[in-house]
């Protein structure tokens, strides 16, 4: 098996997730171009073309979040919607920063949406907005509160949560992901990666405002 993955927290998330039993890291270049051959298809519509080189980008780098986004996207403007939802579920456990927190729960209120659920949309639009502001999900919630006819309550954070959390839906990162970053930050210490130790210690922070790491990124920013 063949991959482009060069950071520690991406080795770590891949080794774990995808369990190769081996695998060769080879130069950046394939993985590059095909994601400028997917990017450039995406720009002129060109989504089953798109899909098609970001399947194979991703097959070189699983861990890269942006990779899985960009295949989400096109699994939507192709009418896959069975296919967008299970490639969102499976974005989950590589979601590392707020920013990505709030698209997974972006990509999961337009499939609720499309399910005929628009209060459950509603919910984890907004829960979305919790994590980073997004006018998408504003603009999705205006829509919906005028295709009901009604204005979304201000529901407490608690009562937000119970409604995602009686949908199955997860509330936070996965725990195991977060503790998978901080090893990957540790091996990196070990090696003297001094930048991509902070890349994931920040990481973490970002979705657990943890004091102990916040120590750690203190020491060695």
């Amino acid at each position: 098996m063949e991959v482009c993955i060069y950071h520690i927290a991406e080795i770590f998330l891949f080794e774990y997730y995808e369990n190769p039993s081996e695998y060769t890291v080879i130069p950046r270049q394939k993985l590059e171009e095909l994601r400028e051959k997917a990017g450039e298809e995406m720009k002129r519509g060109g989504w089953v073309a798109a899909l098609q080189n970001y399947d194979k980008a991703q097959a070189l780098n699983p861990a890269d979040t942006q990779i899985r986004l960009s295949r989400i996207r096109c699994c939507y403007h192709l009418g896959r919607l069975e296919e967008m939802h299970e490639e969102t579920l499976q974005l989950y456990p590589y979601v590392c920063t707020r920013q990505e927190m709030a698209a997974y729960y972006r990509w999961l209120g337009c499939w609720y949406l499309e399910k005929y659920q628009p209060e459950l949309s509603e919910c984890v639009y907004r829960y979305s907005t919790l994590f980073a502001p997004s006018e998408q999900a504003e603009e999705e919630i205006r829509y919906l509160e005028k295709a009901l006819g009604k204005k979304m309550p201000s529901y407490p954070l608690s009562e937000l949560q119970d409604k995602l959390r009686d949908a199955g839906i997860p509330l936070h990162a996965s725990d195991v992901t977060m503790a998978l970053l901080v090893k990957a930050g540790e091996e990196a210490q070990t090696r003297e990666l001094w930048q991509q130790a902070l890349d994931c210690y920040r990481m973490v922070f970002d979705l657990t405002q943890d004091e102990e790491i916040g120590r750690r990124i203190r020491r060695l920013a």
